[in-house]
């Protein structure tokens, strides 16, 4: 520990748990919405910041040329299909088609049309057994829109008189650069340098597959809202299951969507279970129907099937409704049910979003008795296809894992550039912005956290006295265990004129043995020194000290755990904090419980991050502030990006992103802050 005396008399002169069980995305994730406008605003600006966290895009990526080809145009006789290629990130494209009505007269509204999880995605054909089927239940009445479901709902909309921009996710389609998502974690893809998704150097980066689907949709509408016929106060976007996550997500983040349509994916059940629809962080705390209620009060369409959203009438709409009342706008949300049917966007669901998108976009229809969606000759995949003619497809070094390996990396470059050339203030805001969301600590009230002592009265040792207790913020439950340890006359802690808070990688452990006996030389000095006018507060964190401490941190694996996909580590930190952000969690709760004394008695705070305590120690700083009025840390060289592994205690997706250890230490103030173990 290196600690002398001579630090005592700066510091005289100066004053003069068992893991609870964790959620999955298959939990219960209720919305409650506040009782004022408001604490919604305040509310809004903190979710939003985590959706953008979680996706990669705090702040977002400078974006670079898109570099549009659009090409093979294919008449039909209301409107022509083009395919479309975009640059979304410098060699990394997205594909898709454009679907333009004939004979436009101004402006139109532009509508993105992400597709769900249907075989084949955007080139997705029903099955004959698969149609015959959606004909006997009434799911699709048309042939043949009821063949080809996707293709309809572009056919209609671009009859309704709307630029349709039909877009691929990534795996599917024409979109073969990179392995389906479903790939997930391969251990060979985990290395320090050249990575891909889903190892441990991707996650501290925050470089997942939704978060590159959730950008693609961005640059998607950077693009639709450039042509010259769309109506930029007029764009909407809908789909469903899959398709329904990237509408309400991109509705959530981005002001320019005016209209929304997600079917059959918003409820507080099952929240989406591909990776592409997971990321770190995105639903610790909230769930999908609070993500989007963030689209209030504009104009937002749901549906309901006989599937995880089959409660949404009862549990979830009506507390969107209450939202939407904040902004007496009450009429501007609505719930289609259609419990008879399955998973799905078939007729009666798109029905309802061609009426609701009509009203909403100001189209002018009026629907009458006729049939929404009429006869149209479907598109072959030939004809659907991006890469033909002079576009060929993508082979070589341009797909694949050489390919896979490289985006990251030049991603990563990207991100690293783009903080290191903003002003010094500017990054530190960035940058505590998402620790913020990555410790996701907002201060507690008094009434919020709780003590309890062992014992009425401290207990007398070799070395002084001894107190021992816990701190519990009632809002988590998290706990923070201690020791509290003071020499000369008996006093309750934090009547002291100092309090030292000791945290380290194994808690009291580290400086006691199983008797309980103090087995730290320094510390025994100190006490001896300190003459009681200093107490110490040492801290057992979330899986420290008691007889099974934590040694890896438990994980999530999705379905029967056979597929590698069902490893993602977004399944276990989408829903629940890191054992990290737990441990920070519980030291902010003592500093904070101490902090209440200091404007009675004047009691000085310093926080010692010692014998691998430092990340803990630094991270509460960064976001406690001066309230700690000195930080002695050792950080024995640490470093985030060393972690190899996922179940690592010490694992906070993104830190890496942000700068690591050292963007965090700049957070807190150098004059009061004491930092060893640094070249």
């Amino acid at each position: 520990m290196r600690l002398s005396i001579a630090f005592l008399v700066v510091i005289f002169l100066w004053t003069a748990s068992a893991h609870a069980q964790q959620k999955t995305l298959y939990g219960y994730f209720p919305f409650n919405p506040p009782a004022t406008l408001e604490e919604w605003e305040e509310r809004r600006a903190e979710l939003r910041r985590q959706i953008l966290v979680s996706q990669g895009l705090w702040p977002m990526p400078e974006k670079t040329d898109l570099n549009p080809i659009v090409h093979n145009p294919i008449e039909r006789d209301e409107y022509t299909v083009y395919g479309v290629i975009l640059e979304v990130v410098p060699g990394y494209f997205l594909t898709g088609n454009l679907y333009v009505p004939k004979n436009i007269t101004g402006q139109v509204p532009g509508i993105l049309s992400p597709h769900g999880h249907w075989g084949g995605g955007r080139f997705h054909q029903h099955s004959e057994r698969d149609f015959t089927r959606e004909l006997e239940t009434g799911g699709e009445i048309y042939d043949p829109s009821g063949r080809f479901p996707l293709q309809a709902r572009c056919v209609t909309l671009a009859r309704l008189g709307c630029i349709v921009f039909h877009f691929d996710t990534f795996g599917n389609a024409d979109s073969i650069q990179l392995p389906v998502h479903y790939t997930g974690v391969r251990e060979y893809m985990n290395t320090k340098e050249n990575w891909g998704f889903h190892s441990p150097q991707a996650e501290l980066r925050l470089q997942g597959v939704m978060g590159l689907q959730t950008l693609a949709s961005i640059r998607a509408l950077d693009w639709l809202e450039s042509l010259p016929q769309v109506d930029p106060n007029r764009i909407a976007i809908t789909g469903a299951s899959g398709g329904g996550t990237q509408s309400f997500i991109l509705a959530a983040i981005d002001d320019r969507i005016a209209v929304s349509f997600p079917a059959v994916m918003v409820s507080t059940g099952m929240q989406g279970g591909c990776p592409c629809e997971n990321a770190n962080y995105l639903r610790v705390g909230t769930g999908n129907v609070e993500i989007a209620a963030l689209f209030a009060p504009k104009p937002q369409g749901l549906t309901t099937a006989n599937d995880w959203t089959r409660e949404m009438a009862t549990s979830g709409f009506p507390q969107l409704q209450q939202l939407y009342a904040l902004y007496d706008a009450k009429e501007n949300v609505a719930l289609f049910e259609h419990l008879q049917h399955g998973h799905n966007f078939n007729f009666p669901s798109r029905a309802d979003m061609y009426r609701f998108m009509n009203e909403h976009l100001n189209l002018g229809h009026d629907f009458g008795d006729e049939p929404i969606e009429r006869p149209f000759v479907p598109l072959t995949i030939e004809e659907m296809t991006v890469w033909t003619g002079e576009h060929t497809r993508p082979t070589g070094d341009q797909v694949g894992d050489v390919f896979e390996r490289r985006l990251l990396r030049e991603m990563n470059e990207r991100s690293n550039a783009q903080l290191s050339a903003m002003p010094p203030q500017e990054r530190n805001e960035i940058v505590r912005g998402a620790l913020e969301t990555m410790i996701g600590w907002k201060v507690p009230g008094r009434e919020d956290l709780v003590e309890e002592l062992d014992g009425d009265a401290p207990t007398q040792e070799d070395y002084g006295w001894k107190m021992k207790g816990r701190i519990i913020d009632e809002r988590s439950g998290v706990t923070a265990s201690f020791s509290s340890l003071f020499a000369g006359t008996p006093m309750l802690p934090g009547l002291v004129g100092v309090t030292c808070v000791f945290v380290s990688k194994n808690g009291t452990s580290d400086f006691f043995n199983e008797e309980g006996q103090l087995i730290d030389d320094d510390l025994a000095k100190l006490l001896s020194a300190s003459l009681g006018t200093v107490g110490f507060i040492i801290l057992d964190l979330q899986g420290q000290g008691g007889d099974n401490p934590l040694e890896k941190a438990p994980l999530v694996v999705s379905g029967n755990g056979q597929e590698a996909w069902h490893h993602s580590l977004a399944y276990t930190y989408g829903y629940n904090p890191t054992i990290f952000a737990k441990r920070v969690q519980g030291l902010l709760a003592m500093l904070t419980h101490l902090a209440e004394t200091k404007p009675v008695n004047d009691t000085k705070i310093v926080l010692f991050g010692l014998k691998g305590g430092a990340p803990y120690a630094t991270a509460a700083r960064a976001l406690m502030g001066d309230t700690v009025d000195k930080m002695i840390v050792d950080t024995e060289g640490f470093r985030f990006a060393n972690i190899t592994s996922f179940d690592d205690v010490k694992m906070l997706p993104g830190i890496v992103k942000y700068g690591d250890l050292p963007a965090i230490l700049a957070l807190s103030d150098p004059a009061t802050t004491e930092i060893r173990g640094e070249e």
